[in-house]
């Protein structure tokens, strides 16, 4: 989705944003995987399903619609959406005893605290994304 994003937008500050957001994505990603792997050759401490289902969690098939649907978010939305993702590390750290998986998640919530800064100190809130 971001990849679209930035192949249609023409300001290159938001360009710029979009791509580092889909940088950290990739990454995060693969963090996670890695960890994934890492927590089914241990014994996971974790007893809520909800949480288990984070790790078991599977990708999936974007459609042409669910993308178009998708550009349509406002730079607005995709801040809440942080806000959201930024939430939702709260709660999962708060529950979380594992060291690595703490480690992971610590990390990706201080990208999400800096994308945060970003969009506020931007001033572009009210542009569509394309």
């Amino acid at each position: 989705m971001y990849k679209i994003a930035i192949g249609k937008e023409h300001r290159l500050m938001l360009k710029d944003f979009y791509q580092r957001l889909y940088q950290q994505k990739l990454r995060f990603l693969q963090e996670i995987e890695e960890m994934i792997e890492q927590l089914k050759k241990e014994i996971s401490p974790l007893k809520d399903p909800r949480l288990l289902s984070f790790y078991k969690r599977k990708k999936c098939e974007f459609s042409k619609n669910y993308l178009k649907y998708k550009l349509r978010l406002r730079y607005a939305d995709i801040q809440k959406r942080e806000m959201k993702a930024h939430r939702k590390y709260e709660k999962y750290l708060s529950k979380t005893s594992h060291a690595c998986v703490r480690e992971l998640f610590l990390d990706h919530k201080y990208y999400i605290r800096e994308n945060l800064q970003e969009m506020n100190s931007s001033g572009v809130m009210k542009f569509p994304v394309a």
